[in-house]
């Protein structure tokens, strides 16, 4: 009796596993991330700090390719993208910001990954009755 218990735990067990596996990554907290980290990394252009520019742009651009990822499992072309042109354009202002040259790397930003968001979201995200937001597929 009891190894039937236990198998039959295992096996809700797995089933839980695979069920949330299924259901992919939640796209919510990674542009929570995103919004948060993109206003910090605004402000510190307003700085001096190519060090704070070069670690938020870092934390942008895995954002960007965790997004990418969620995106592709949504087969959602444009804002697979969008998502890659934004890890890209983060991955310049990383490599301006550490050769001190701020110019090039608020171009970078302004360029891509500022312009992209409005573009995105008035394709893919849906404001809810509770004025929280989730993806919509195309």
């Amino acid at each position: 009796m009891r190894k039937v218990s236990l198998l039959i735990g295992i096996c809700m067990l797995v089933a839980l596993a695979l069920t949330l596996a299924a259901q992919g990554p939640d796209l919510s907290p990674i542009m929570k991330d995103v919004g948060a980290t993109n206003t910090k990394l605004g402000m510190d252009f307003m700085g001096t700090s190519t060090a704070d520019v070069a670690a938020d742009a870092a934390k942008l651009q895995t954002d960007f390719n965790q997004a990418l990822g969620f995106f592709k499992a949504m087969k959602a072309q444009d804002a697979i993208d969008m998502a890659k042109a934004n890890a890209d354009a983060a991955g310049e202002v990383i490599k301006a910001a550490k050769a001190n040259n701020m110019d090039a790397a608020k171009a970078a930003y302004a360029g891509t990954i500022q312009k992209s968001c409005k573009a995105c979201h008035s394709i893919h995200r849906e404001t809810l009755p509770d004025k929280t937001f989730k993806y919509k597929a195309q």
